[in-house]
């Protein structure tokens, strides 16, 4: 999640067809069809869809002060490797420069822009799913993981690790939550104990949820591999299925089983770690109660745009949610 301040200053230059000329400005590194860019989202990331020769693709742009190029350029290479062992996974567009990522400087800040292939296919919600479509959502993830793990690009070193996001989850617990604190430290002692091979350990997707994936009947397309960090294999089943485990885990949920079947088709999953997965959800919602903490820098008393002081109540309400959950 992007600062609410850096989404309001780009945000609030749509207009009534949600154009912006920011979204135009970085667009002209690349080829696309004047004035088909559109908003499409925001969030971690500015997210446009546009036309070029009337086929659809996605730009999407951060503030440069969100990632750096080598961490995106590493995510482009990634993403280019894994559609050449056959995964279906959103591809870059090269701009007309020749470059993967632009970065380009507007009268709202500099960002780094990338462009993809649009994904066919169309996108579900967890009630939506059937039983297969469980096993098929466990399935691309054990997949994913077997095949990043031939990965050997020396460049990877500049994806974060666990220790990174737990770094900058520091970052952002305030001295006067003493209990937020000492879950950090809990969880940071806890993970700092698990063991560490090559098949339990690697690049992780790092939010492989519904809203990432295209469905085709039950093959999958991935998208936003923008969060990927290195972690236990088990901690992205934690970040996949927050939604189904929001009450609590329940490794006797037939839905999660089924997933696990689907995964272990294609992964091995430690058993050791298997039973640790309440563990990699506190880890989650450490990381997401850090990642809003940041996100809410706006001054309170200004006079925001409706959407904005919606968004800020919701975000808050969350944040809170979170943060109950940490205090249990």
């Amino acid at each position: 999640m992007m600062k609410l301040s850096t989404m309001l200053k780009v945000d609030s230059t749509l207009d009534s067809q949600w154009r912006s000329h920011i979204a135009e400005r970085i667009l002209e590194r690349w080829e696309h069809d004047q004035g088909t860019a559109r908003f499409f989202r925001s969030s971690a990331n500015f997210v446009y869809t546009f036309l070029k020769g009337g086929e659809r693709y996605f730009l999407r742009f951060v503030d440069t002060s969100e990632r750096t190029v080598s961490t995106i350029e590493v995510e482009m290479a990634l993403l280019n490797w894994l559609a050449n062992k056959g995964m279906i996974v959103t591809t870059p567009i090269m701009s007309m420069h020749g470059r993967w990522v632009e970065m380009v400087e507007t009268g709202r800040g500099t960002f780094h822009a990338v462009v993809f292939t649009k994904l066919e296919g169309e996108q579900l919600n967890l009630e939506e799913l059937s039983i297969a479509q469980f096993e098929a959502w466990g399935a691309a993830l054990g997949k994913l993981h077997a095949t990043m793990g031939q990965y050997r690009e020396p460049n990877l070193s500049k994806r974060p690790t666990w220790r990174d996001q737990l770094d900058v989850a520091q970052s952002y617990v305030s001295s006067d939550e003493p209990k937020i604190q000492a879950e950090l430290d809990s969880i940071t002692s806890l993970l700092s104990a698990f063991p560490v091979t090559e098949m339990n350990y690697g690049l992780i997707h790092g939010d492989f949820e519904l809203d990432n994936l295209f469905w085709q009947n039950n093959t999958i397309a991935m998208l936003d591999f923008d969060d990927c960090f290195y972690c236990w294999h088990v901690a992205d089943i934690a970040l996949a299925l927050r939604d189904l485990f929001e009450a609590g885990v329940d490794l006797n949920n037939p839905s999660f089983r089924v997933f696990i079947r689907g995964y272990s088709a294609h992964h091995v999953l430690a058993e050791e770690l298997h039973t640790h997965l309440p563990t990699f959800m506190r880890f989650s919602n450490l990381m997401m109660y850090a990642k809003l903490v940041r996100a809410m820098d706006l001054v309170e008393g200004h006079d925001y745009p409706e959407w904005c002081t919606s968004l800020r109540q919701k975000l808050a309400q969350r944040m809170q949610t979170y943060k109950t959950s940490l205090l249990k």
